[in-house]
């Protein structure tokens, strides 16, 4: 039985999650299909596309992405009480953005009948309240994402059904050093997919867009990390890593030809970031983990990740 989000995803505090997605029998719908030759890569940049919107809706914050070819990953910081300080007139702005009344005919309607659903909307408690809630929900981001690729992606073949899995797999990361240890894993999808065989070579990932920033900002290389996209508008978590530290942890994963000492800090750095491929429900140290798994009752059989 699959756990219930509510457990996955904590209802109280802040954090920052690795999400993962696959295409449906992992069949390479975003990108060249073995089977048929046919090339889907377009659709990558449907998916970041819909995903830098959406993001500036919902009470999230993206800071690390990874489009391949049959499933997406992805590193967003949830706050779940976020929603609950917008003001009402917020909230249907966002929820009227993401989730636009349309005519029969799907188009978008005049601004005069928008008004009129916006003013409806807030006058309706019980309707704003749900929306509210769905805009404040990790899934229903998801589903908002998912949905809409599927759509046009069914669209463009002429076909009907599914495009993802139906359920996403979570994992929450209890401390900076996991969060640190996810982008990484991330941003190195191309890397072991053996896409990529140079940072720069990467494509369809965050670390893509930082790249872009430095080369406009030389001045960012020595910036803490801050989230691609925010819906937040103001995010509680701060990563003292820098994009200089980050760019050299990347290096350290992807040069493989040089060995490390078992007890130095970068063979710790690529056990972490190996971990993370194990998909546990939580990451982090034994303080942080005991205290996830014994708020749910559950037995922590998780790989602890360095101090």
């Amino acid at each position: 039985m699959a756990t219930p989000r509510k457990y996955l995803i904590d209802p109280e505090r802040p954090l920052l999650y690795h999400l993962v997605s696959r295409c449906v029998q992992r069949a390479f719908l975003c990108g060249v299909d073995p089977l048929t030759g046919k090339d889907h890569s377009h659709r990558k940049q449907w998916l970041i596309d819909r995903l830098h919107f959406l993001v500036q809706h919902f009470a999230v914050d993206l800071y690390g992405y990874s489009v391949m070819s049959n499933h997406f990953h992805l590193g967003v910081f949830h706050d779940p009480k976020a929603c609950l300080r917008w003001s009402d007139e917020e909230v249907a702005e966002r929820w009227l953005a993401v989730s636009p009344p349309r005519t029969y005919g799907g188009k978008t309607l005049a601004p005069e009948a928008l008004e009129a659903h916006r003013g409806t909307l807030l006058a309706d408690s019980s309707r704003l309240a749900h929306v509210r809630k769905q805009l404040g929900s990790v899934s229903t981001f998801m589903k908002f994402l998912k949905q809409d690729i599927a759509r046009r992606a069914n669209a463009e073949e002429g076909v009907r059904g599914h495009f993802f899995d139906q359920r996403f797999w979570c994992g929450a990361l209890l401390s900076d050093r996991a969060v640190v240890s996810a982008m990484l894993y991330i941003d190195l999808n191309p890397f072991r997919a053996m896409i990529a065989t140079r940072i720069e070579e990467i494509r369809d990932a965050g670390i893509t867009e930082r790249i872009m920033l430095l080369q406009a900002d030389a001045a960012s290389l020595d910036s803490y990390l801050k989230p691609l996209v925010s819906g937040l508008g103001g995010t509680e978590l701060v990563l003292t890593v820098t994009l200089r530290s980050y760019l050299n942890l990347l290096q350290i994963i992807i040069d493989t030809e040089t060995h490390f000492p078992v007890d130095s800090t970068e063979a710790r750095w690529r056990q972490d970031v190996a971990s993370i491929h194990k998909r546990q429900r939580a990451y982090g140290s034994e303080e942080a983990l005991v205290a996830w798994y014994g708020a749910r009752n559950w037995k922590r059989i998780g790989q602890l990740l360095s101090s």
